[in-house]
């Protein structure tokens, strides 16, 4: 079989209902409909035998057969790649592709059997992480990470015991200032850093009391996702600054309903000398916490979602009160930035983290110490990085990220770093620092899916009736936490419907939410469309996407916002009640949150054509 290498990117496993996950690459995302990997131009293999002999019949030649190397959760692997109305029309239009049916000895999954004597029969994905990881149990290697696996092999990973997760070696960490200035996605980065050996991720989620409106991918579960998929734990961090406490405490609500596994706080130069605002900005982070702990984000010890104070390496010539910051957090990080402070200290590291180390303790630091070392100026050398990381142990990190403002070529540097090192010694005043904890398998409840918010336009006193393009737009502007009922004081329909009236057309309706995100200074907006179609849908849907969607629900016609799909059914955020899947039929009496609509009745009520190619949507991005 040919071989093309091809560099490209990787994406995430995406979750579609239930637990169950397909592995695509960058920019491809799994199609229920066609149950393959896509883009809006390509389709990604393997494909059946049988649509390989179609392609072939075909004329395609060698391309049929052609491979092309792509990354998948850090994996390179080797997958078909044909276009995708051409591997759509080979496919055929039953549950399965051409040549596979459906098994029930084989979990539901299609079936491809060989038609050759002592050829391989193949079970198609896609396939669980567990799964996956229960597959590489037994050896077989990238195979694993393909949604076509040989039906032995199958069989054997259904009879296998979940393997136990592998001993941390270390929990080397690297911290992301903003990814839009990096250039890339939290894919790209996450499979960089995966490569790189990167254990954790410290995400900046906040500047003082600017969170989610100025770092919206940040305050979303599918960021955190994508870095948990590869192993690395994802931490949020803030800046703050004395004032505002509880106003900025609430980045650390936003993280653990975010998925993060903790959370750090950066206190410098606002709070040299401070007392007062030192103890009522971490109690305001201990009440989020518990605030977070009580909607059902954390469970179990405080320990299971951490606080972390970063600052000086330095603390005494600052008067800061480590002792005071030290009641309240589980560890410290200074920040030991020997290239900022010269060539002397970067030629002795162990002597200044050491140094460091002694002088939080003599300050009134019983916890953890983890160092913190600054590449960014690109002049510590790799050798010199090396040496602090294994002086500083375990749980050092990297400021920062290379990329958006300083050389990419630091990533050289980086790579001087045994990212693999398991072996430490501890240094002079560093008792506790060494100890390991990984927070992803920590006891913890499971951290719920961030939902899309209901509201129920039957409660708007002004225009109950015609009110559900409004309603629905306020379900995702508060999703994106652009808006908050709390913080307007009035629900949030009842305030965008003041300000704004009633906006049924698709331009008009996305001008709402671009005028708030232009206002709240974030990149999100509203790509209104009267072109959508249902696969674009059924795709967002299914990575729980909110998209606004308008169709023949109602006579006059209505609005409402679309937050799953499950292969047959949507589930919707309807703000009318439930619909009767006849139109102008409705049930007010019950709730819309949540209700599912089978595939057939909605798609003929949002498509006009019968081609799929006209819906009125509303994606966000």
């Amino acid at each position: 079989m040919k071989t093309i290498l091809k560099s490209l990117s990787v994406s995430a496993a995406l979750m579609l209902g239930g637990n169950a996950y397909a592995l695509c690459p960058d920019g491809a995302t799994y199609d229920t409909a066609t149950t393959t990997c896509v883009t809006s131009t390509n389709a990604f293999g393997p494909f059946t035998k049988a649509m390989v002999t179609a392609c072939q019949n075909a004329g395609a030649g060698t391309s049929c057969t052609a491979t092309y190397s792509y990354l998948v959760n850090g994996k390179a692997v080797s997958l078909q790649r044909y276009a995708r109305t051409f591997a759509t029309n080979l496919r055929g239009t039953g549950s399965c592709a051409i040549g596979a049916v459906r098994s029930t000895t084989y979990g539901g999954h299609c079936f491809e059997q060989t038609t050759v004597t002592g050829g391989l029969n193949y079970v198609l994905g896609n396939f669980t992480l567990e799964e996956v990881a229960k597959c590489e149990a037994q050896g077989a290697g990238t195979a694993c990470y393909t949604n076509r696996w040989e039906a032995g092999l199958y069989l054997r990973v259904k009879g296998a015991a979940v393997p136990p997760p592998s001993a941390s070696v270390n929990k080397y960490g690297a911290w992301l200032f903003y990814i839009d200035a990096l250039g890339k996605t939290h894919t790209q980065l996450a499979d960089q850093l995966k490569a790189q050996g990167v254990k954790r991720i410290y995400i900046k989620i906040a500047d003082g009391s600017q969170a989610c409106s100025l770092f919206p991918d940040a305050c979303l579960k599918a960021t955190t996702d994508i870095y948990r998929s590869r192993g690395i734990e994802p931490w949020a961090w803030a800046y703050n600054r004395p004032g505002t406490a509880a106003a900025q405490a609430d980045a650390l609500y936003q993280s653990a309903k975010a998925g993060y596994v903790g959370f750090v706080s950066d206190i410098e130069v606002e709070f040299d000398g401070q007392t007062t605002a030192i103890d009522t900005m971490f109690q305001a982070f201990q009440a989020a916490r518990e605030r977070a702990r009580v909607a059902g984000y954390i469970a179990g010890a405080a320990t299971n979602f951490p606080i972390g104070a970063t600052s000086w390496g330095n603390p005494r010539d600052h008067g800061m009160r480590v002792d005071i910051i030290d009641k309240y957090v589980d560890f410290h990080m200074p920040q030991v930035y020997l290239e900022v402070w010269g060539s002397t200290y970067m030629a002795d590291p162990k002597r200044w983290i050491e140094s460091t180390n002694c002088e939080y303790r003599a300050m009134g630091a019983n916890k953890p110490i983890w160092n913190i070392v600054s590449t960014e100026h690109d002049v510590i050398t790799g050798a010199q990085l090396e040496i602090f990381m294994a002086a500083a142990g375990p749980n050092a990190s990297i400021w920062r990220i290379p990329g958006g403002g300083t050389s990419t070529a630091i990533w050289n540097d980086w790579a001087g770093v045994n990212w693999a090192r398991n072996n430490f010694s501890e240094a002079n005043c560093g008792a506790g620092n060494n100890k390991i904890t990984d927070y992803m398998t920590a006891p913890t409840a499971p951290v719920p899916s961030v939902t899309v918010p209901h509201w129920s336009q039957l409660a708007n006193a002004v225009n109950p009736n015609g009110s559900c393009s409004i309603t629905s737009m306020a379900m995702v502007t508060d999703f994106f936490n652009l808006t908050s009922a709390t913080t307007l004081g009035q629900r949030t329909p009842d305030y965008l419907q003041s300000r704004f009236g009633v906006r049924q057309t698709v331009p008009s309706l996305a001008d709402v939410f671009n005028t708030i995100a232009r206002e709240k200074g974030s990149s999100l907006r509203d790509y209104g469309t009267t072109t959508g179609t249902i696969a674009q849908l059924r795709q967002r849907a299914s990575q729980g996407k909110p998209t606004i969607v308008h169709g023949w629900f109602t006579n006059p016609g209505h609005i409402m916002t679309v937050t799953g799909w499950n292969g047959s059914e949507y589930t919707v955020n309807d703000p009318y009640g439930k619909w009767l899947l006849v139109t102008g039929s409705y049930d007010t009496t019950v709730s819309g949150k949540g209700q599912k609509y089978p595939a057939a009745a909605f798609d003929r009520a949002i498509n006009d054509n019968g081609l799929g190619n006209d819906l009125w949507l509303h994606i966000f991005e």
